[in-house]
C-alpha cells in the first residue's frame, strides 16, 4: 500500500546512510529531523465533514477520515512536509470514485447543484499543488 504521509511502499524503509548524512552534516551544519506524525494522530484531527446526507447515487463516495487524510495532499516537497509533520490545514470533505464518464457527469451535477467545489485528484502527484484549495497552507507554496 501505498504509504500515507510519502512515496514508496508502507513495507519497505531505507534509512539514510552515513555518508549521505556526513554529507548533509558538511552542507546544512547542525540541524534536527521534525518529528513524525502517527496517520492515527492526524485522523483525529479531521472535522466531521460538511457534506450533507443528501449524495449523489451509485457513485462510491467515502467521508471517512483516513481516505479524507490520505486525498488531503499530493506528493510534492510542500506536500511530503505537511504530511509528516501533521501540519494539514484542510481536509476534502469527501472522496469521490466514480467509474465511468456518466458518473464523473452525475457527479458534476451534483456539485454544481449543490454548490460544491470538485478537486480532481488523479494519481496524486499534485506538483504543482492544483488540487489545494485556494488559500490552504499549501497553495501558498505552489505558486
Amino acid at each position: 500500500m501505498r504509504r500515507w504521509n510519502g512515496w514508496g511502499d508502507d513495507s519497505f524503509s531505507l534509512g539514510l546512510p552515513r555518508s549521505g548524512e556526513n554529507f548533509l552534516a558538511t552542507r546544512i551544519e547542525h540541524s534536527s529531523a521534525p518529528q513524525d506524525v502517527t496517520l492515527a494522530s492526524v485522523c483525529a484531527k479531521v472535522p466531521q465533514s460538511r457534506l450533507g446526507k443528501e449524495r449523489p447515487a451509485g457513485i462510491e463516495l467515502t467521508t471517512d477520515a483516513e481516505t479524507r487524510v490520505r486525498h488531503a495532499r499530493g506528493q510534492s516537497l510542500p506536500d511530503w512536509l505537511a504530511m509528516r509533520s501533521g501540519q494539514i490545514d484542510c481536509f476534502p470533505d469527501a472522496v469521490a470514485f466514480p467509474r465511468s464518464s456518466s458518473e464523473v457527469r452525475e457527479l458534476l451535477a451534483f456539485a454544481s447543484a449543490n454548490s460544491l467545489h470538485l478537486i480532481s485528484y488523479g494519481g496524486g502527484t499534485s506538483r504543482s499543488g492544483a488540487h489545494q484549495p485556494p488559500g490552504s497552507w499549501s497553495s501558498r507554496y505552489h505558486r
